[in-house]
Order: C-alpha cells, then sequence, then structure tokens
C-alpha cells in the first residue's frame, strides 16, 4: 500500500505551489487514474509516488517505509524492482530493437532468472512479438508504448505508474493501451497509477482521483 501523506511541492523559490497538502492512499492490487487539466499536478505527483521528485513537505510511505527518506542509490535500486514507470514520451533506447528495450531492466536488476523468456512473455502479452527484432524508428507510437509498456513490467513490479501514457497516439491506439493497462491489471495483479485528461478513459478505473490546482478535489469509486 502506498500512502501519502501532506504532500507539498514548491517550484521556483516559492513562487509556483505545485502541490497542496495532498492525503492519499492507493490500495495493492487497484487501478487508479489520476485527473485533472494541465497544470492540476498530475505530473507532478506521479513524480513525487515514485521518488523521481522529492516533496518540498510531506512523506511517501509504501507499506509503511518512507521512501521520501531514502539515499539516492537505495532509493534506485528500491524504484527498479518494485515499480514499472511509462513515460507520455516512450523514451526507448533506438539503437536498440523491441526485445532489447525490455530486456534492459533486467540486467540491472538481476531480479530474473531467465530474462528472454520474460521478455519475449511480456512481447506476447502486449501484442508485440513481432516487434522484436525491429528498431523503434520503424514502429508506430502504439507499437512503442506496447514496448514501453512491456520494458514497464520486465522486472515484475509491484505498482505500475504511467503518465498521461497514451497522450501521443491516435484514438484506436489509445483505447488499446487503456484497455491494455487494465487486461495488466487484472491478469498480473500489478496496481496501476496513471494519470489522464482525457474524461472518455475514466471508466477504467477503480479509483478515480481528481486533481484541481495542486489540490485533491474528489476521490471516487467507479462501479
Amino acid at each position: 500500500m502506498i500512502e501519502a501523506h501532506n504532500i507539498e511541492k514548491v517550484y521556483e523559490f516559492g513562487k509556483v505551489r505545485a502541490l497542496r497538502g495532498i492525503n492519499l492512499t492507493f490500495e495493492d492490487g487497484k487501478f487508479y487514474i489520476i485527473a485533472g487539466a494541465s497544470g492540476s499536478g498530475k505530473t507532478t505527483l506521479l513524480n513525487i509516488l515514485t521518488g523521481i521528485d522529492k516533496p518540498t513537505k510531506g512523506r511517501v510511505l509504501i507499506d509503511g517505509r518512507d521512501i521520501t527518506e531514502m539515499k539516492e542509490k537505495e532509493l534506485r535500486r528500491y524504484r527498479l524492482e518494485n515499480f514499472g514507470i511509462i513515460f507520455q514520451f516512450f523514451y526507448l533506447v533506438p539503437y536498440l530493437t523491441g526485445l532489447e528495450n525490455v530486456l534492459l531492466p533486467m540486467k540491472y536488476s538481476k531480479k530474473i532468472k531467465n530474462p528472454e523468456e520474460r521478455a519475449r512473455e511480456l512481447l506476447k502479452l502486449v501484442n508485440a512479438e513481432h516487434l522484436a527484432d525491429k528498431l523503434p524508428e520503424h514502429m508506430s507510437g502504439g507499437e512503442m508504448q506496447r514496448i514501453a509498456i512491456a520494458r514497464a513490467l520486465a522486472n515484475k513490479p509491484r505498482y505500475l505508474f504511467a503518465d498521461e501514457p497514451t497522450a501521443n497516439l491516435d484514438w484506436e491506439n489509445k483505447m488499446r493501451i487503456w484497455r491494455l493497462l487494465r487486461e495488466i491489471n487484472e491478469k498480473e495483479g500489478v496496481t496501476v497509477i496513471a494519470s489522464t485528461h482525457e474524461r472518455e478513459f475514466f471508466e477504467f478505473a477503480d479509483v478515480l482521483i481528481i486533481l484541481r490546482d495542486g489540490e485533491v478535489h474528489e476521490v471516487k469509486s467507479n462501479p
């Protein structure tokens, strides 16, 4: 379980308050969507939950352990083995094939005993087996995002974070990716915490969290 306690984030010498006293709990196994307009604090909150950024004030606890107090080396290791992160812009390594991009996190973690077997299983899971030997420059946006999702799942993370994962895709691929994230949540038991500003995808969530001007405006469970 992830707990965010009184999270505040201030940028530019106190001029911009990106987050204002955020208190949230994320239970294991659920699908969460953090929603809100551009500038509402979605990306900042995700970055703090994953330890990519530090809060100005407040704590992030995972099973009671405060990750905001971890040293950078310890935090990198913890993130590698417990988190999967999907970014808006894919960030695939351009000179590596689809298979090699998925293998990359496993080389640093050593958590997985049979990395190539795991990588090929993930390519199958995200319907990207045909991309194993392709370089990113020969993939569509939707294909690159599927490889990015497989890569994020490489080390069997407990938590999968996705920051506007379909912002740069066409409508058909947007729906495919959100359905895939929901399928991963249900089949793999991974807790998904994703952000979006597009209302059409709110239905995929078990819990919808709406941010407004850096504050939690509403938390509601979807039926």
